[in-house]
């Protein structure tokens, strides 16, 4: 890249972030802060109710008395099953609530559970469960309140959709009414070691609902209750995780808290389900569908469900996806994410080249302009009119524009951008390696090599480029811009480094090159 535009980066991010914050609040999502959510008592079933039948018209409500999640921590268990499939390790309480979750990245094994006071997945936790069954992938557990309540959880063995299952057996006859229920997740998710200074920042709440007028769903941050049913799915993730529960019609609202673990504050959800009624002498069976991994994007996308819109691409989304799209391509090819990244550099480089050379030689004439300019400056400065005047008849004599240097400059900023959210957002750069001592291009080189590297490279792409202005402040900026970029790129993620130095390089060879075979 020209240096034109590293000053147009910086005074873009600069922009950028006065304007979200100040310009452009965040829209808050529609919730209703901690209103209650009201039970509503099931009518008993209309043939229970005529004369002569068999069963009593009676109806009898069943709840956990021993258990509020809205009032009080969930009181931690013993963990008594585990399960395991490819990619994870599921602890068990004795209730089927979720002790720890073990995930095996390529770097490290993440117990995605921050809080063992508050096991995920926990519902209808003060009863006496009792196992029943257990094979390689399921475990069932039973309870007896009134009627059998049987609880099976199924892990998927490739790591995708899991399932927990609530049944109610009712052998009497009454008909038995279940109020909602609430199903605990969180507070917050854990991540890689890399990841965990950011993390309180990064763990969010997260819902996602077909919004009206909209051809596909959006997701927002949840910030309170949430009493409407329209929802989809629900979840808690962060840069690289996500723990999701599906909503395919049992459920009603969502309830939010704020939570305190080690003097961190993290969000905490409960999904409350709609009340259930189970006719005399009869069954009543539900699933609960559960995603808890990482935020593959390609994985996500194909359950079919918009889990993948918890991967954030940032404002420039579409060309963002697309980079995605060919980093995975070239990695198919090479079957190394360093090479991969270098390519892609390439290629967007490539593509730029018109744009960069038109760029280069407007610097170029800009820069033989200089001494008339200057000239006309302090010649008329007393007559701005007049100076503009005769700058305009420079311009036409040179057959410069002076925009013409900044447009292809400004294209390129939506593509730097772009490419920053999916390098630095990819959980397929998490553990993997270059060469050397590169071991995790979704981190910071560990001996800061790379950003050293980069930082002289600037520099010498510096003087490779025409200096297209004669000002002592910005000739100034632009020699301590190499600098700047070093320290800003220390604790920059591996990959995106390299895609820098790439840019870097291309432009050294690239400028030249047009100085040799234009004599520009």
């Amino acid at each position: 890249m020209q240096k034109n535009l590293i000053v147009a980066l910086v005074l873009s991010a600069v922009i950028y972030l006065i304007w979200f914050t100040y310009v452009v609040p965040p829209q808050k999502p529609q919730l209703q802060n901690h209103e209650q959510v009201q039970s509503q008592t099931v009518s008993s079933d209309s043939k229970s109710d005529k004369k002569g039948s068999a069963f009593e018209a009676k109806k009898v409500e069943i709840s956990d008395s021993n258990y509020k999640e809205t009032e009080k921590k969930i009181v931690q268990k013993d963990a008594l099953f585990e399960l395991k499939n490819e990619k994870a390790r599921y602890v068990f309480n004795s209730d089927l609530s979720l002790n720890s979750l073990y995930y095996q990245s390529p770097v490290e094994t993440v117990d995605l559970i921050i809080d063992k006071n508050y096991p995920f997945l926990s519902v209808l936790s003060g009863l006496n469960y009792k196992k029943i069954s257990e094979d390689t992938n399921s475990i069932t557990v039973l309870a007896k309140k009134d009627i059998e309540i049987v609880k099976n959880i199924v892990i998927s063995k490739n790591n995708d959709m899991n399932t927990l299952f609530l049944e109610f057996k009712n052998n009497t006859k009454n008909q038995y009414v279940i109020p909602p229920l609430e199903l605990s997740i969180g507070p917050g998710l854990n991540t890689v070691k890399s990841e965990e200074k950011e993390n309180t920042k990064l763990v969010r709440a997260i819902y996602s609902y077909q919004k009206e007028g909209r051809k596909n769903p959006v997701i927002e941050k949840l910030s309170g209750n949430y009493n409407r049913n329209d929802w989809l799915w629900a979840a808690m993730d962060n840069r690289y995780f996500l723990f999701a529960v599906m909503n395919d019609g049992m459920f009603d609202s969502i309830k939010y808290f704020d939570e305190d673990v080690d003097g961190h504050n993290f969000p905490r959800i409960s999904l409350v389900t709609k009340e259930i009624a189970v006719p005399p002498m009869s069954t009543k069976k539900i699933g609960i569908k559960f995603y808890s991994g990482p935020k593959d994007y390609s994985l996500l996308k194909s359950f079919g469900n918009g889990l993948q819109l918890s991967v954030d691409f940032g404002f420039f989304a579409p060309l963002a996806k697309l980079f995605d799209s060919v980093l995975k391509y070239f990695y198919k090819l090479v079957h190394n994410y360093g090479v991969a990244i270098i390519l892609l550099g390439l290629l967007v480089q490539i593509l730029m080249l018109p744009l960069s050379i038109k760029s280069y030689k407007a610097m170029a004439i800009m820069k033989k302009m200089q001494p008339e300019m200057k000239s006309i400056q302090d010649r008329y400065k007393k007559d701005p009119q007049r100076m503009n005047m005769e700058l305009m008849q420079l311009y036409k004599r040179y057959g410069a524009n002076p925009f013409s240097g900044c447009w292809p400059m400004l294209i390129q900023i939506p593509i730097f951008f772009a490419l920053f959210t999916t390098l630095r957002n990819s959980w397929n750069l998490h553990g993997a390696k270059f060469v050397f001592w590169i071991k995790d291009l979704s981190a910071k080189d560990p001996y800061y090599i790379l950003p050293l590297l980069m930082g002289a490279l600037m520099f010498l792409q510096n003087y490779t480029t025409p200096q297209a202005t004669t000002d002592k402040t910005q000739a100034a900026m632009m020699k301590w811009m190499p600098v700047i970029f070093t320290f800003m790129f220390l604790a920059f993620p591996s990959g995106l480094v390299i895609y820098w130095i790439v840019n870097s390089l291309f432009a050294i060879v690239q400028n030249y090159y047009l100085r040799k075979t234009q004599k520009i």
